[in-house]
Formats: C-alpha cells, sequence, structure tokens
C-alpha cells in the first residue's frame, strides 16, 4: 500500500473479482445488549466457533459487527481482530468488579444517582480491548455500528466505522463508543463524547439486528440481497404474562415496564429482521425455561455465571443442531 494513499485502506474493501463481488455473501454478526447477561451471549459466540473449529478472529469473514451496550463492546472487540476467548474471559473476568453489588440499590440511586462505578467499566472495556482501544472509528477497516442516545439532542448516535464511507465515520475512539453505549441511565453516569453526554444504546435499539440492516442497506443497496445475519441475545427472561396483570397502577408497572419495552423492541427487531431475510437470518438466545438468573442484567454473583455460561453452551448447541448449514457457513474462514 503506498505510504501517501493510507486512506485507501479506509475505504469499502474492494472484491477479489467481479464474479465473486456478485455472489460472495455479506455477513453481519449482531449482539444484542444485556449487562452482565451479555456473558451468555460471548459464551454462545464461542461454543459455536468451537463447534465449527474456528479458532481465529472473525474480522477475517464478517464483514459487518453490530452490537448495543455489552453487545457493542464485543463487537467493537471482534471488528478488530479480538479473539471472541478473549471477549469472553474478559467479561467473566470483570463482571462481578463492573457489577458490585450494593446495599439498598435503590435508596443508592435516589441519593447519589447511579449504582455504579463507571471506573469499573472503563477498566473493563480497556481489558477486553488492549492496544486497539483508542483506535478511532475512521481507522477500522471492518463493518462496525454501535448506537447510543444523545442527551441532548435526544435522538439516536448511530457510530460506525469507515467501511461505511469515511465521511460517516465520527472521530471518536472505540474505548469512548464502548462507554457511551453502555451508560444505562440509574446504573451509570453518562459518557461525554465530544462534548455530549451519552446513554445507553438499548434505550432505543437493545437488539441491533434492523439498524444493522437499515444502515447497510443505505450505505450498500446492492448487497442487501446478498446479506446473511447471525444474531445472539442476552438470555433475557420471556416472562410469562397473563391477562389481568394488564391493568395495574402507576407504581404497579414501575418494576416491569423497562425491562418489557426491552423485550418487545428486542423482538420487534428480530421480526423484522426475519421478515426481511428469511432463511438468510438466524437468531440465538436462551432455550429453554427462563431462569431467575437472567431476570436483572447486573446480577454477576457465582450462581448467575454458571447459570449463563450453561445456558450459553446450551443454546449454541440448539442452534447447531437445528441451523448448522448455517452457522457452518457464516463462520467459515472461506470468503
Amino acid at each position: 500500500m503506498p505510504s501517501e494513499d493510507r486512506s485507501a485502506s479506509l475505504r469499502v474493501p474492494k472484491p477479489r473479482s467481479r464474479v465473486a463481488d456478485a455472489v460472495a455473501p455479506l455477513r453481519i454478526l449482531s449482539l444484542t445488549g444485556g449487562g452482565y447477561r451479555g456473558l451468555f451471549t460471548a459464551q454462545t459466540l464461542v461454543a459455536l466457533c468451537n463447534t465449527v473449529r474456528r479458532k481465529g478472529p472473525l474480522d477475517s469473514s464478517i464483514d459487518v459487527f453490530a452490537g448495543t451496550s455489552i453487545g457493542g463492546l464485543m463487537a467493537c472487540a471482534l471488528a478488530v481482530g479480538v479473539l471472541p476467548q478473549r471477549v469472553l474471559d474478559a467479561i467473566d473476568a470483570y463482571g462481578p468488579k463492573v457489577f458490585e453489588r450494593k446495599r439498598l440499590p435503590n435508596l443508592r440511586r435516589a441519593l447519589f444517582g447511579t449504582l455504579y462505578d463507571k471506573d469499573n467499566l472503563a477498566r473493563a472495556v480497556d481489558d477486553c480491548l488492549g492496544d486497539k482501544a483508542r483506535t478511532t472509528l475512521a481507522e477500522v477497516e471492518r463493518g462496525l455500528i454501535v448506537p447510543a442516545i444523545d442527551w441532548v439532542g435526544g435522538r439516536v448516535e448511530i457510530y460506525k466505522s469507515a467501511y461505511f464511507g469515511k465521511a460517516h465515520a465520527a472521530n471518536v475512539t472505540l474505548r469512548e463508543v464502548c462507554l457511551a453505549t453502555s451508560a444505562a441511565p440509574t446504573y451509570f453516569d453518562p459518557s461525554e463524547v465530544n462534548g455530549a453526554p451519552m446513554l445507553d444504546g438499548g434505550l432505543a435499539a437493545n437488539n441491533p439486528d434492523s439498524l444493522a440492516l437499515l444502515e447497510v442497506a443505505r450505505r450498500l443497496p446492492r448487497v442487501l440481497s446478498r446479506v446473511e445475519m447471525l444474531s445472539i441475545g442476552t438470555a433475557g427472561a420471556q416472562k410469562v404474562r397473563t391477562p389481568e396483570t394488564a391493568s395495574r397502577s402507576g407504581l404497579g408497572w414501575a418494576p416491569d415496564l423497562a425491562t418489557f419495552m426491552i423485550d418487545v423492541q428486542e423482538s420487534a427487531a428480530a421480526a423484522q429482521a426475519a421478515g426481511l431475510l428469511g432463511d438468510r437470518y438466524l437468531r440465538v438466545n436462551h432455550v429453554g425455561t427462563p431462569s431467575k438468573a437472567f431476570l436483572e442484567m447486573d446480577v454477576a454473583n457465582e450462581r448467575a455465571r454458571k447459570a449463563l455460561l450453561k445456558a450459553g453452551l446450551d443454546a449454541a448447541a440448539a442452534a447447531y443442531r437445528s441451523s448448522g448449514a448455517f452457522i457452518d457457513r457464516f463462520l467459515s474462514e472461506d470468503r
């Protein structure tokens, strides 16, 4: 690559030939948000890679990585070549530190505004990304899509890498993106990016499936018919709801409304992606009876850890039994 034209490497990658361009799939890995439940997501991905004997990084064969909150951290790391096992190890090691249990959590929120120390989250991000933490989006050659919420503007900020055009890549680092998309209100303080306080992208797109498809359709419309997407959830419990519980007081709604809205958004995004892509879409999430360990996104005790890791293995095994051919193709190193 000529030294005087380094920016050429930041454009949309050129196909090897016109024939390859016409038939090669464009692969999107989409990772849902969910706090410590991201341990499930990372375990599922590692188990799928192990099943198909995929040993190396994923950025050599997956074109676009999309993620929200903890899924955004995973997407950022995977897009710059961090191994899936390394991502899993970082979440496993730092989860209990980030979500250290507090006494009287509701009173703490009322008095101090947030429950957890953002510095511990920053350490987890730095450890996971390693020397890539200060890499800017303009330097990321693979597709990367991570949402956050601009509190001042009241809008979704979609952080994109230079894969979608250098003019659309924000001048921010992966570290800043990860902290912004993870700044869940009442859990962490807002994370400032270019002077603006940013909040958790899960407020708008906890499951970024449809968001990723929209960006690909906007920037690369000719490849939409060749898109394949693997979407991995965070083991959110699908509660059984009875008709009579729909009528309740305002205080009665308080414990469930936020999670209910997130669940509905996740389902809607998955349904939209499935409707558009058909058999070129696979959603992998928790299978079986919901566990109490999955009801909250900040429970990081040993019981939750074991349940999430086991659920990830079970989900990967179930997905491979039902969709092994898709997974083999999607995680193949062949382009």
